[in-house]
């Protein structure tokens, strides 16, 4: 890769069905493989007067889906950091949500708190670590522009929730449940880049229906409604 892939906007998306609805929207051309060892995919195109790149993490070449978790969200953040040199990354995907809180399915959030609900290391600072939180600015302009939530996201590499983990939501007041946003914000503040997460919900932590069959029976609708607030906080990028 050269200079010319470098970018204003970065967005990161695990999953291929959530990027290919924001790929043609925006009108992205492919690039290719960022890293000739790794799986994941570059997208480019000049938007709303801005250069951006869109990353996803790729299909893996064993199992034959996409690389979905917090070890490929942080691999591949890295990755596209260090080629792109953006002003800003996004990470847009899906989420669980909580009826409890609120949420509704397709709701759309751009938290400002993150952390991870399934690293437990009680050492001494080790803890602290393990659990990441990480705070980011509100850019007040695009959460208008996207009609967006507030809210502290919880990242986990895990689909479904334990008993222990609904009971570290409660306790840390968690409005939307991921498996990327926390360590990708970890590795932009490496970089010393802002962060935002736009997340869709695709199905209630905290409801009946199991998360398999929600998820499955949602993410279309609710990966149009994130490639429709990627688009309008494109349009507010150059005012935040």
């Amino acid at each position: 890769m050269t200079d010319r892939n470098t970018s204003d906007l970065l967005i990161q998306v695990a999953m291929r069905a959530e990027a290919l609805p924001i790929i043609h929207l925006l009108s992205l051309k492919p690039i290719g493989r960022m890293d000739p060892n790794l799986p994941s995919e570059l997208w480019q195109g000049i938007v709303h007067g801005h250069c951006i790149s869109l990353v996803t993490n790729g299909c893996d070449p064993e199992f034959d889906c996409d690389r979905i978790g917090t070890e490929s969200a942080a691999i591949v953040a890295f990755l596209a950091l260090r080629i792109t040199r953006p002003k800003l990354i996004f990470n847009a995907g899906t989420c669980g949500g909580f009826a409890s809180q609120g949420a509704t399915i397709g709701d759309i959030y751009m938290p400002t708190r993150f952390l991870f609900h399934d690293q437990r290391v009680a050492l001494p600072k080790f803890d602290a670590f393990a659990k990441g939180e990480k705070t980011t600015a509100d850019f007040p302009k695009i959460r208008s522009a996207t009609n967006a939530k507030h809210g502290t996201c919880s990242t986990g590499s895990s689909l479904d929730t334990t008993v222990d983990e609904m009971a570290f939501f409660a306790a840390e007041s968690v409005t939307c449940k991921d498996m990327e946003a926390a360590a990708i914000i970890r590795v932009a503040r490496d970089f010393q880049t802002p962060f935002i997460a736009l997340k869709a919900v695709t199905d209630l932590v905290d409801h009946r229906q199991t998360v398999q069959e929600a998820f499955l029976t949602n993410l279309k609708f609710a990966t149009g409604r994130l490639a429709d607030a990627v688009d309008h906080a494109a349009r507010v990028f150059s005012a935040v």
